[in-house]
């Protein structure tokens, strides 16, 4: 039985994107959850909102207060939009309506509610998650998706409401955890990373440039912006999480990164054409957390694991089977 058409992907759609209809088809464990300071990174990406390879029309992003749009000259009404919209994803839509209908109904049945603080507690800690600690990250990978803050808010608000609804139905033991921590026991090592800003800028004379005006007084975090493009201006200056061993970076960046000094601008440092100046603003040395300091978050892991890819599939096939479902004919 397929219960949904939206599919799990990346670390941070374990739940931040979650759906009500995700399908129930078995998939594999997550790897760990990285310790607290290895946050994702999400740089190197167009802020565009991409169908396929094709960038989408701004126009095209607004329906609110539209009635139509007009294509040299020729209009396209929105009810055209409406209808084929229905016609190709009308029936997913409806059922994803129906599942969250049929989990207020359960809700409501407990006297169970989610609070704003308990909604906003969820945003967070998907944010945390997903390594969107910073409102431009946000703000950039929503634009991406094609969400918004509401849309997010309200599936925040189901997944409160669906921890409450099935929660009791999920137990993980200790014996769990503990398997999973000699499993993945590499995963819960921290290794040696950075915090650091950077401005790639193609001429030695743009970054030399650049680095005096932030020597003169202008934050390193405005420099970056007023010198990026369109597409990067939203992420430009903001803090990045580099770990050695990680995501190459050219090796001449990656030499200094690690040897430069705290809060110090470094550069004109020259790599395949570019030039770049860093700021590096934290570093942490590598680290192996062990069971103690790391078991309630592999217990949480678990329930979580437990909770969306067994518990809640079950849930919602069953209900859908059991509801009373019926069509009313138009006049």
């Amino acid at each position: 039985m397929r219960v949904g058409m939206r599919p799990l992907v990346g670390v941070l759609l374990g739940a931040l994107i979650w759906s009500p209809t995700m399908a129930a088809e078995k998939r594999e464990a997550a790897p760990p959850a990285a310790p607290e300071g290895t946050a994702g990174d999400t740089s190197g990406r167009s802020p565009v909102q991409i169908q396929g390879e094709i960038p989408v029309r701004p126009e095209l992003q607004v329906f609110q207060g539209v009635k139509g749009w007009l294509v040299n000259g020729q209009e396209i009404k929105l009810d055209q939009v409406k209808d084929r919209a229905v016609m190709y994803h009308g029936p997913f839509v409806l059922q994803d309506m129906v599942i969250e209908m049929l989990l207020e109904q359960q809700a409501s049945k407990r006297g169970l509610t989610a609070s704003d603080a308990e909604i906003d507690q969820k945003i967070e800690q998907l944010r945390q998650e997903g390594g969107l600690t910073s409102e431009a990250a946000l703000d950039f990978y929503l634009r991406r998706m094609a969400y918004t803050r509401g849309w997010m808010r309200q599936k925040a608000r189901d997944y409160v409401l669906m921890e409450k609804v099935l929660g009791d139905q999920v137990y993980v033991s200790d014996k769990e955890v503990t398997a999973f921590f000699d499993q993945y026991r590499d995963q819960y090592r921290r290794p040696e990373s950075v915090d650091f800003r950077v401005i790639v800028l193609p001429t030695e004379k743009d970054a030399q440039s650049a680095r005096n005006q932030i020597s003169s007084g202008r934050s390193f975090q405005q420099v970056a912006k007023d010198l990026a493009t369109p597409d990067e201006k939203s992420l430009a200056g903001e803090l990045r999480t580099y770990e050695r061993g990680g995501r190459p970076l050219p090796q001449e960046v990656d030499a200094v990164l690690f040897t430069a000094p705290l809060d110090q601008v470094v550069g004109p440092i020259s790599s395949g054409g570019s030039y770049y100046l860093l700021k590096v603003e934290r570093k942490r040395d590598a680290y192996q957390f062990s069971l103690d300091e790391v078991q309630d978050t592999i217990k949480t892991q678990l329930r979580k694991q437990k909770l969306e890819q067994g518990v809640w599939p079950k849930w919602v096939e069953a209900q859908l089977s059991g509801a009373e479902i019926e069509t009313e004919k138009a006049p």
